[in-house]
């Protein structure tokens, strides 16, 4: 479980090219499967969930709700910590893509009534961090980042950083 902060940028319709931009923040809980293991290293099969609610806020002053929800699959290698239960290293990362569904609604703002979704394949690639089980019982922290391409007529891309820790 963890903390994911994003980046969304689209266009107002296919041939505007206003852009609107937007950070969100959300809380994610990442169950995953490994499918293929060896001594150091797995490919598994994971679905990162997200869901936030905040302020969108501008420079002139509006402000509104936003409530934010993602739903990817994504495909992972991993290596070294955490890459199988067995594993006891220090240092370990993974490299991944997958697919992803994400909403985003703004609600009493200029955005009024925006309702945006986005659906699209994402990339992704992480470092963890742990240390013994006298210091951190065995659990470590996962540092990663992502980036997703809209697929839709918005075009809705998304940025991520990510910050997790394992159970």
């Amino acid at each position: 479980f963890g903390a994911n902060i994003s980046i969304l940028s689209w266009n107002e319709s296919e041939s505007s090219s206003n852009s609107n931009t937007l950070m969100q923040t959300s809380f994610t809980y990442f169950p995953r499967l490994n499918i293929l293991e060896h001594d150091n290293s797995s490919v598994s099969v994971g679905v990162p969930l997200s869901l936030g609610i905040g302020i969108a806020s501008e420079a002139y002053g509006d402000a509104g709700v936003v409530f934010a929800f993602d739903i990817p699959v994504v495909l992972d290698y991993n290596f070294g910590l955490r890459s199988n239960m067995d594993n006891e290293n220090n240092f370990g990362g993974y490299l991944g893509a997958g697919f992803g569904y994400n909403r985003v609604s703004i609600s009493q703002s200029s955005y009024s009534d925006f309702n945006g979704s986005s659906y699209g394949p994402l990339f992704r690639g992480g470092v963890r961090i742990g240390s013994s089980n006298e210091n951190w019982g065995g659990h470590g922290i996962t540092v990663g980042v992502y980036y997703k391409i809209g697929l839709e007529k918005s075009k809705m891309t998304g940025f991520g950083f990510n910050v997790l820790y394992d159970l």
